[in-house]
């Protein structure tokens, strides 16, 4: 399922590297002292009350918090830099009958891009499959529209000794997906978002909640600490499906003409996954159901990235284990919210 991406892997160093010459009598034994500042690089953005995104802000606006502490500024900037783009499809049984749609919204984000921005393509059903390296804005116009929907066996019906399954059981990994990109886009120095078109329903362990349950504790929690570890902007466009999790009860009959059904359908353990990654990113979950959402889904994921300050700390240096270091960004202009990535680990950020 895994398919190197090796020659598309971004592996760069998360440290900047100060090279100090000492002056020297004999240029043969000049000395050359390197000293290592490790940096924690911010993607912010800004809304108002009103959900509008703020832009026009100055390095003295904002006020970072690590773990409770204040922490310097050391870099700021407002002007936009250049974006690595993966562009992530659900192409399972649940989103086939939508995707011409989505494809469709997918390159119309692409034309909102900037000259030097770059992009890769990913689908995924049982299998992930990687289309492209990293290309232009025309070149990824074309290996979208090569993207189709993953074959799948047709439903077996029940039998005695023989649950069967219902269509689309087993077809989803999500997770899965998931990993993949965390994988193999490493973000580091680099601004790389990933926008996702999927209905956000993992069905690998089929539609038995148990076993949903049980997946979504274990590979799902997995996934999910990927994420914080990534450097990666993760913007899923959620398409909500009504699909059946688990089974429903048996109407409850009473003595009037009327059938009454207990109880309501479960819910998907996984269905939050989506946005306790966005969360943990930095990003932004958008949902849709009709074209008009999904024009503004895929406008509002524009948004977001052309709206984005950068924000750059050393961060203090303590000892101890693998800890996860949680980061608040405020703005210090009343009626505003700065949103970025929850936080980090430490010792990720010395690799």
């Amino acid at each position: 399922m895994r398919t190197p991406l090796k020659h598309c892997r971004v592996r760069l160093p998360f440290v900047a590297v100060c090279i100090i010459a000492a002056a020297s009598p004999v240029a043969a034994q000049e000395e050359v002292i390197r000293v290592q500042t490790e940096l924690v690089n911010l993607n912010v953005v800004v809304m108002d009350r009103q959900g509008r995104r703020v832009s026009g802000l100055a390095r003295d606006d904002f006020e970072v918090y690590e773990d409770g502490a204040r922490q310097e500024i050391s870099h700021f900037t407002a002007t936009e830099r250049p974006l690595r783009l993966v562009l992530v499809f659900d192409v399972s049984l649940s989103m086939e009958a939508i995707s011409p749609t989505v494809k469709q919204e997918a390159i119309a984000l692409l034309r909102g891009l900037r000259p030097g921005d770059e992009v890769s393509v990913i689908s995924f059903a049982r299998e992930v499959r990687w289309h492209s390296g990293w290309v232009n804005v025309e070149q990824a116009e074309g290996v979208i529209a090569g993207v189709v929907a993953e074959p799948y066996a047709r439903p077996a019906p029940a039998a005695v000794g023989h649950p069967g399954y219902r269509v689309g059981d087993g077809n989803t990994y999500l997770y899965e997906a998931f990993q993949y990109v965390f994988n193999n886009f490493q973000a580091d120095n680099e601004r790389i978002a990933v926008v996702m078109f999927s209905d956000g329903v993992d069905t690998a362990a089929g539609r038995a909640l148990p076993n949903m349950r049980r997946r979504a504790d274990e590979v799902g929690r997995e996934t999910l600490r990927q994420a914080q570890e990534s450097w990666a902007l993760v913007y899923p466009i959620r398409y909500k499906t009504e699909q059946s999790v688990g089974e429903m009860p048996e109407p409850a009959w009473r003595p009037l003409p009327s059938v009454i059904r207990v109880g309501s359908r479960p819910a998907d353990p996984g269905r939050e996954l989506f946005a306790q990654i966005a969360v943990a990113t930095g990003g932004e979950v958008f949902d849709w159901t009709t074209r008009q959402d999904l024009v503004a889904a895929v406008g509002g994921a524009l948004a977001d990235l052309r709206s984005q300050y950068s924000i750059a700390y050393a961060p203090p240096r303590t000892s101890g284990g693998n800890n996860f270091r949680r980061i608040k960004v405020r703005v210090k202009r009343p009626n505003l919210v700065a949103r970025t990535r929850e936080g980090y680990f430490y010792d990720r950020l010395k690799r």
